[in-house]
């Protein structure tokens, strides 16, 4: 029986790569590197800013460097972390449904803790997150199974009875990892035939469909 879902964040929940390019630009060009369009900052996330402060950087850029570019990003986005991002059309009305089915739903994100907590609460004032999860310390980050460890004992439930809904392969790899449903959320920055090659098991047609697939129970994966 499904008593949890946990949201991704970013091209999940929210269409933040606006933002995040923007940052991720200001810090590159401070550091005299050039920059990217939004199309290919969005190829370059998912697997955490570091990661992607790698992709972006050209090869052979020094390792001092890109931890200017990592330090100047993350100092940068936390300012501007809501100026042009929008939640996706009919996010609040799955969250608004599974909250009536009396669902519980929380966060988990690669972002770092404080920012994400700053985003969901800009665009979520009401809820219904019971917990909002990122990067702090030395805390995993997806896709090591380890990270839904606080999460799931915070819901206070099994990973059998939780649902992970994220926008990348990553989050499918992560979900299916963990024993989690995995839920793909392909509004977002990356393919549905990406998602389906990494083990969705709900692959909907909007965030109103996936509500539907939830609530219908009986997955297997």
């Amino acid at each position: 029986m499904l008593k949890a879902v946990i949201f991704d964040l970013d091209g999940t929940l929210l269409y933040t790569i606006k933002d995040i390019t923007a940052a991720l630009n200001r810090a590159l060009a401070a550091c005299g590197l050039p920059t990217h369009s939004v199309e290919a900052v969005q190829g370059f996330v998912g697997n955490g800013i570091r990661d992607a402060v790698r992709r972006a950087v050209p090869e052979g850029t020094a390792e001092e460097v890109q931890e200017k570019v990592l330090d100047l990003y993350k100092e940068d986005y936390r300012e501007h972390c809501a100026e042009s991002t929008v939640c996706y059309p009919g996010v609040r009305e799955l969250a608004a449904g599974l909250d009536r089915a009396g669902i519980a739903q929380a966060v988990l994100s690669n972002k770092t803790e404080a920012t994400a907590r700053k985003v969901v609460a800009s665009f979520f004032p009401d809820g219904p997150f019971a917990h909002v999860f990122g990067r702090v310390g030395d805390r995993p980050l997806k896709p090591d199974p380890a990270a839904a460890v606080p999460v799931l004992e915070a819901l206070g439930c099994s990973p059998s009875e939780a649902a992970y809904v994220g926008d990348s392969g990553t989050d499918m790899v992560f979900a299916r990892a963990v024993g989690m449903l995995p839920a793909a959320a392909p509004w977002g920055y990356r393919s549905r035939e990406e998602l389906a090659a990494s083990g969705a098991v709900l692959m909907p047609d909007g965030p109103e469909d996936l509500l539907k697939l939830l609530l219908e129970g009986n997955h297997t994966w």
